[in-house]
């Protein structure tokens, strides 16, 4: 399991070459498309039909709020492995509000269920800890520069 703990500290990475992670998606047709992450796995993105797609997966905005639930629930749980806290149910619900006329979306709520055989205290410390080392928290909270590239090749 990776660890992003470096995150919180502010460190500089120095567990010598900084591993690179690739995606890439490839269109299907009308709205749909194809993302696998170079490690075997594969996701359809679509639209929904009222927007014009075929309904074949989740649009890449809900795929980004479903890797912020993720995200948050697999950081959680290790840091709760780490601190010998034992879980009996975590679940996170992420909601977002995106007006229909905008690309940005206006709130992002994130909202955890736990229970675990634990105070509430060491429990928040452990959520404190997801939060500072969620990746994927982190890119909606504190956005990375991207470089965008831009090509056009032959047929």
């Amino acid at each position: 399991m990776h660890k992003f703990y470096l995150i919180q500290s502010k460190k500089p990475f120095s567990g010598g070459k900084m591993p690179k992670y690739k995606t890439t998606a490839r269109w299907i047709e009308k709205f749909r498309s194809e993302v696998d992450n170079s490690r075997g796995h594969k996701i359809v993105c679509d639209l929904s039909i009222a927007q014009g797609g075929t309904n074949m997966g989740p649009s890449a905005f809900e795929l980004a709020l479903m890797a912020l639930a993720g995200c948050a629930v697999t950081i959680f749980a290790d840091v709760c492995n780490e601190s010998k806290i034992e879980l009996t149910k975590l679940q996170t619900v992420v909601e977002a509000e995106k007006p229909s006329n905008s690309p940005t979306p206006t709130a992002v709520t994130v909202k955890t269920l736990v229970s675990a055989n634990a105070r509430k205290e060491l429990l928040r410390a452990a959520w404190r800890r997801t939060e500072a080392n969620c990746p994927v928290m982190f890119i909606f909270k504190e956005p990375i520069p991207v470089k965008v590239e831009f090509e056009v090749v032959p047929k």
